[in-house]
Parts: structure tokens; sequence; C-alpha cells
């Protein structure tokens, strides 16, 4: 079995486009950065795709954030661990992350468009 992320970026129009995920791995880790976001927040999706042999590919699972980015276009880091903070917890109705947004059915239907 073999699990792919794809990341998306949804426009402030509803458009999408992708996000090389190497390219965004890179100004987590502040090493390279995207200058096309620089002092920027993006509504970022990322699809997890899983594959089984020669199968194709099944969209397994769509999550949302918004990413902050710096004045160098490097991910603001404590906006990121913000928005990672108890997502593996339910923390009740009350609980509100300002980093997560959750995609509904047309964005995931957009992400499904895209991937073909």
């Amino acid at each position: 079995m073999e699990i792919e992320v794809r990341l998306f970026v949804f426009d402030d129009e509803g458009g999408i486009f992708s996000l090389d995920k190497k390219r965004y791995d890179a100004a987590v880790e502040h090493r390279e950065p995207l200058p096309e976001f620089k002092g920027q927040s993006i509504k970022l999706a990322g699809a997890m795709l899983m594959r089984q042999g020669d199968q194709p590919a099944t969209l397994e699972e769509v999550y949302g954030q918004f990413v902050y980015f710096d004045q160098d276009g490097f991910v603001d880091e404590e906006k990121l661990a913000a928005a990672t903070c108890h997502t593996d917890k339910d923390l009740g109705r009350e609980y509100h992350n300002e980093f997560i947004w959750t995609p509904d059915a047309s964005d995931v239907e957009k992400i499904k468009a895209v991937l073909g």
C-alpha cells in the first residue's frame, strides 16, 4: 500500500490549483521560500491518496488549513504549529481552531476534477 499527499490552493474566487509538495515542504523547513506567497495567507487542502498494487489511487481523506507565509515566503512556524495543535483529539463542539477549515463537498469535487 502506497500513500501520497497532494496539495491544493483555493483562491479567493473559488479556483483551485496544485502546489508541489516538495516546494511546500522546503518552505516549511525554511530551506527554499515560495516567493509567490510572500506575506500572504493561503487556503490549503491536502488530499491523501491510497494506491494498492496496480489499482488506481483512491481519495481517502481531504483536510484543510490556512497557511501563513512571512515576508520572505517561508511558512510561519508558530502558526503552522497552532494549525496542527489538537488535531488528533476530539475537543467537542465548542473547540475552534482558527487555522483549520473543513473542505465541503464542492471543494472535494474540485480536487477530484484536478486529480482526474
